[in-house]
């Protein structure tokens, strides 16, 4: 992992784990199988995930959630060290040199919260706090990396909450409320 490289996927796993409680409908994603697959697809080799592993992994949920609202270095510095893990410089597969966070034996929990944080943390350290953003759409919880090259984003996504947003002002402009598009 190059925890100073936007393109790894580890500066989003932070987003993901928030993510997967949908606030605006009270559906918890978090699963066994999808922890599994986050884990996965940013390097974790370790065992799947089990029912234990997902319940701890939801009590990172907050502790992240802050630092994308309050822009905490100090709440992401304290998530990896109660991680236990510790940076280790290594090169491998023709990458240059990178950081790796490591300890034997890691469980998957301690795995996520180091991973997440220290990858918040690498997007403080290129780009800065305005890459850390809550949805500026009504009634969205969702938190997001702004990878974008402007830092112009503001909707987890511009297909709903962006839509969503749009839609409703052009109706305002427009003096059309919802119930009466279809009465004619």
């Amino acid at each position: 992992m190059r925890f100073g490289d936007y393109a790894d996927p580890v500066v989003t796993l932070a987003e993901d784990v928030v993510n997967s409680y949908r606030h605006s409908v009270g559906v918890d994603d978090l699963s066994p199988a999808l922890l599994t697959s986050l884990a996965r697809a940013r390097g974790w080799s370790g065992a799947d995930a089990s029912d234990a592993d997902v319940s701890a992994v939801r009590s990172l949920r907050e502790p992240l959630r802050t630092v994308f609202e309050t822009h905490s270095v100090f709440a992401a510095n304290a998530l990896v060290a109660s991680s236990g893990l510790v940076p280790e410089l290594v090169r491998h597969d023709g990458v240059p040199w990178h950081l790796h966070l490591t300890r034997p034996g890691v469980s998957l929990p301690a795995w996520v919260a180091g991973h997440a944080a220290f990858g918040l943390l690498a997007v403080i350290e290129q780009g800065g706090v305005s890459r850390l953003h809550r949805c500026s759409g009504p009634d969205c919880f969702a938190v997001f990396v702004d990878l974008s090259r402007n830092q112009s984003r503001v909707f987890c996504s511009p297909a709903v909450c962006g839509n969503r947003v749009h839609v409703k002002a052009h109706r305002a402009r427009k003096g059309v409320s919802p119930r009466s598009r279809g009465s004619a």
